[in-house]
């Protein structure tokens, strides 16, 4: 990213689909594109388009390879078949050109939880719409999506922010239900260790026996 985006932000967001969407990277999807958004080598506009990409797509992006990594000469295959009447030379007209290749790539969980936490933070009234959204898609997606309004809740007014977190501890997805339970229910702090020295501060002094003869 920084090699070709440092100095030239045009077109970022489409680099960025790429090690996002790798499988190489599915363990580590969410950090990835955590640090992407921290580099401030996606411009923020493209950040919401990638965002709303990743919230609208289905269990796929397409990404269509730039076409001059098809320029340059045609590549001839000789079959050594001299028979004129063969089928397989057919002849295709001189200015016939190829139409653009384009790759499925896989939008995993942590893209969606990534990209609604970043719509509430670019829109904090898009919450219903996320909570819409994430009623449509696959189970796994639905639940991060619904795990990244609660990455973002502080943003939320206190009426929104109590009707995602009482949606959210009665999900299907019992890590999100744990997520919002501790966001509605944080544990007590635990009180300080006292210390023998703490302990004895403050307690009445104790006389010491002295010897005595009787």
């Amino acid at each position: 990213m920084r090699k070709f985006h440092a100095d030239e932000p045009e077109g970022a967001a489409a680099t960025a689909v790429l090690p996002l969407t790798d499988r190489r990277w599915r363990n580590a999807t969410g950090r990835l594109v955590r640090r992407i958004e921290e580099s401030g080598l996606v411009p923020g506009e493209q950040l919401d388009l990638l965002a709303q990409t990743f919230l609208a797509a289905g269990p796929r992006v397409y990404w269509e390879a730039p076409a001059d990594w098809f320029a340059g000469p045609a590549i001839v295959l000789d079959t050594g078949n001299s028979d004129e009447d063969d089928p397989i030379d057919v002849d295709e007209p001189a200015d016939a050109e190829d139409g653009p290749v384009v790759f499925a790539r896989e939008v995993r969980p942590p893209l969606r939880r990534w990209a609604a936490g970043r719509a509430v933070r670019s829109d904090p009234a898009s919450w219903g719409a996320l909570v819409q959204r994430a009623r449509h898609v696959d189970p796994r997606s639905g639940a991060a999506m619904m795990h990244g309004l609660l990455d973002s809740n502080e943003l939320l007014t206190p009426a929104a922010r109590d009707v995602v977190l009482a949606l959210a501890e009665t999900w299907p997805h019992r890590k999100l239900r744990e997520a919002a339970k501790a966001l509605l229910h944080p544990p007590e702090p635990a009180a300080a260790p006292v210390s023998a020295s703490t302990a004895t501060q403050g307690a009445p002094a104790t006389l010491t026996a002295q010897p005595s003869l009787f």
